[in-house]
């Protein structure tokens, strides 16, 4: 479920969310949301509509509402994980443009379910054959049927077990200060293709020995 759906003061909250909705993945500032946005916000908020999954939200200002409605604390020891079906994206500086992101690292740590699907790259040959397609429904079904186990897809039921892989960045990150890791087979590492994630979350080993210290520190507490 939606972790915002029930709040006290919803109309005000929808608001809030729609004016996050990144419209515009090449603009910095987006237009002010429209009177239908706030109202379809209103009515996820009342359970009364799906959370939107294809509409991408900034993510470090999700984060700081987050923060701000469920009251999460700021000690460490505190930590929160949100898992949400909002895709989220992010300014980039570098090439000036939104990009989709899995995780927003920090308090709390914010897991974007639709950004494990949409945000690392599918294997290369699929935008090729999906080009030469030229939108055709049924070429774009033997597309995906011929790759299919080579990338997530919404309902996938291996994004459980991945999810908790991005729950885990977030602790880790809550615990060292250290933002993700550099080896591919590591639950930590940032994937930015979808073979690149299934590999790092689904394969042995877990953790790397870095990272499996860590852990193995954490949970004795030494």
């Amino acid at each position: 479920d939606d972790p915002l759906r029930g709040h006290r003061a919803p109309d005000a909250l929808a608001a809030h969310l729609a004016r996050l909705r990144v419209k515009a993945l090449d603009a910095p500032t987006q237009p002010e949301p429209s009177r239908l946005e706030v109202e379809h916000e209103q009515r996820v908020l009342a359970g009364r509509a799906r959370t939107p999954r294809g509409i991408p939200y900034e993510g470090f200002e999700l984060q700081a509402l987050l923060r701000t409605t469920l009251r999460c604390a700021a000690p460490r020891r505190e930590l929160a994980v949100v898992v949400t079906s909002r895709l989220i994206a992010t300014w980039d500086d570098g090439d000036r443009r939104y990009h989709l992101r899995t995780v927003i690292l920090g308090q709390p740590g914010v897991v974007s379910l639709t950004g494990l699907v949409e945000a690392p790259a599918k294997p290369r040959e699929f935008y090729l054959v999906r080009q030469a397609a030229q939108g055709d429904p049924l070429a774009l079904a033997a597309l995906k049927e011929q790759l299919r186990g080579r990338f997530l897809e919404p309902d996938d039921p291996r994004l459980s077990e991945v999810a908790k892989g991005y729950c885990l960045q977030a602790v880790m990150y809550c615990a060292t200060g250290e933002a993700f890791c550099p080896e591919p087979r590591c639950r930590l590492y940032n994937a930015h293709w979808q073979e690149e994630l299934l590999r790092a979350q689904l394969q042995p080993p877990a953790l790397c020995p870095h990272h499996a210290r860590i852990l193995q520190r954490l949970r004795t507490g030494i």
